[in-house]
């Protein structure tokens, strides 16, 4: 058996940077090395960032290190999988047409946490199921669904019949096959980053990982674990026995806000005791009423609410105001169409543009009222010359002229039209980062940022959730709060039944 280490670390006390920490040790110290070493997360962020860290100090390459990856990578990695073999869109499309299961959408977060999110009620439950390791009649008979039993059998036998069918393995699959018989690489030491965020099915595979290891070091904090939703399992990591060690000095929080967390935190019962400082700053730490007087236009925020609905109202308002934001770390507004709009209105003003910016131009202008047919390609431009509009008249097929640039891009529509013009009016030029960012708790996890603001509003779901397992309600909120570096502002519920700060 290997030497099991658990770090535990509070809000910003930087789990992974103590892990980066002992990975530089182990490589340094030649105790394994690179390809015997093991570094596992729930997200991409965090192995990317070990690898690139890794390969920079020791001068290593990506082959070099193998293993740092999400455990749904390294699954179908070690099984040899193409992405052909993996279920996508278009799959999950046929199969709802084949079997009459209704679905609107399916997503496969690849590139990231490995979670599938749907909008079909019975998939959703039959990933978390098959996560948590459980048959599913048992797993049915455990929770109180609105859906009968048969619904529930009818929808899995469905898919795993066109699985069979198509020769096709979704994200679960590929945990569960490696588990049955997949080869398991020969490593010495193994890192496990957010643990608290693992499911039955992983932790099995974790297990298997780090069978033949000598040292696993485990970190994460069980009070953030917010993905139960998805299938984690909390008591698993709350549970398990090895050397523990805390991280108990934010360098995130400071101390009006650290208050407020250690309010939430100690509502939850079943946790891993730990107490951790905050920073030296005072803070600040304000309840309001409404969202009204908080300023947004100064500095930079994360909006968060439990749902992504209870953020269209705020949404609305910085479209009016004229204000920049993102949501969930997304423009609104494709960058590609602000930059259109930019060069368009340098063009109008006589400026000369590059190829860039007359590609941004050509791939929203429309055929034959905005450009001739047969230029849109722009195979008869430059990449290493600048045009002006006769240029570009002439000899390049552009054939709008003088025209505002809301009615020659005539397919951004009205409501983004109305935002861009707000735009105009408060910025010089539409080439910006947003300084406010709209998410939903669940999506800021692992960020920070120096002004926060928090809804508390719960929908209907979220406060039958809250009766069944207060736990989970009051650590979505610790998570919530504890994103703050300098002020947070929490907004009290506008609806009945809220969370109480």
């Amino acid at each position: 058996m290997p030497e099991i280490n658990i770090i535990l670390g509070p809000p910003g006390t930087g789990k992974t940077e103590n892990l980066l920490r002992i990975v530089d040790r182990e490589l340094k110290e030649k105790t394994a090395d690179s390809n015997e070493i093991g570094f596992f997360s729930f997200t991409t962020k965090a192995t990317n960032e070990a690898r690139d860290r890794a390969k920079a100090k020791f001068s290593l390459t990506d082959d070099d290190l193998p293993y740092f990856c999400t455990l749904h990578a390294f699954g179908k990695r070690q099984l040899g999988m193409a992405k052909t073999e993996i279920m996508n869109p278009k799959d999950y499309k046929s199969f709802s047409a084949e079997s009459g299961v209704d679905l609107e959408f399916v997503t496969q977060d690849w590139e990231d946490t490995g979670i599938i999110t749907t909008d079909n009620k019975l998939l959703k439950e039959i990933t978390k199921c098959r996560n948590q390791c459980m048959e599913l009649e048992k797993f049915y008979n455990k929770n109180n669904f609105n859906f009968n039993w048969y619904e529930l059998l009818r929808a899995y036998r469905a898919l795993e019949d066109y699985k069979h069918n198509n020769n096709k393995h979704d994200f679960t699959d590929m945990l569960s096959l490696w588990i049955e018989t997949g080869p398991t690489p020969k490593l010495e030491v193994v890192f496990i980053d957010e643990a608290q965020d693992l499911t039955n099915l992983q932790w099995e595979m974790c297990s298997k990982i780090w069978k033949n290891a000598k040292r696993v070091y485990i970190s994460g904090d069980d009070d953030q674990a917010i993905f139960r939703w998805a299938g984690a399992s909390i008591e698993h990591f709350i549970n398990m026995e090895g050397n523990v060690t805390i991280l108990n000095q934010s360098y995130r929080c400071p101390r009006a806000v650290h208050r407020i967390a250690d309010s939430i935190v100690k509502r939850i019962d079943n946790r891993r005791d730990k107490e951790w400082l905050p920073r030296s700053a005072r803070g600040i730490a304000e309840l309001h009423a409404y969202p009204d007087p908080i300023d947004l236009s100064i500095g930079k925020w994360l909006v968060l609410a439990p749902c992504g609905y209870m953020l269209n109202e705020i949404e609305e308002n910085l479209r009016q105001q004229g204000l920049a934001y993102k949501k969930n770390n997304k423009l609104p507004i494709k960058k590609e169409i602000l930059s259109a709009i930019d060069a368009w209105k340098k063009l109008n003003e006589g400026e000369e543009l590059s190829y860039d910016e007359v590609s941004y131009i050509y791939s929203y202008l429309p055929t034959k009222t905005g450009v001739e047919r047969g230029y849109k390609n722009l195979n008869t431009l430059n990449e290493d010359k600048m045009y002006d509009f006769e240029e570009l008249t002439m000899h390049h097929g552009l054939r709008a002229y003088g025209m505002p640039w809301d009615v020659v891009f005539d397919k951004i529509g009205n409501r983004n039209i109305e935002y861009i013009q707000s735009l105009e009016k408060v910025n010089k030029t539409l080439s910006f980062d947003p300084l406010i960012n709209l998410s939903t708790i669940h999506m800021a996890k692992g960020g920070e940022c120096d002004n926060v603001m928090l809804f508390t509003d719960l929908s209907r779901a979220n406060r039958e959730e809250m009766e069944i397992n207060p736990d989970d309600t009051n650590r979505v909120f610790y998570v919530g709060a504890t994103r703050a570096k300098e002020q947070l502002h929490i907004v009290e519920p506008q609806n009945y039944g809220g969370f109480k700060i």
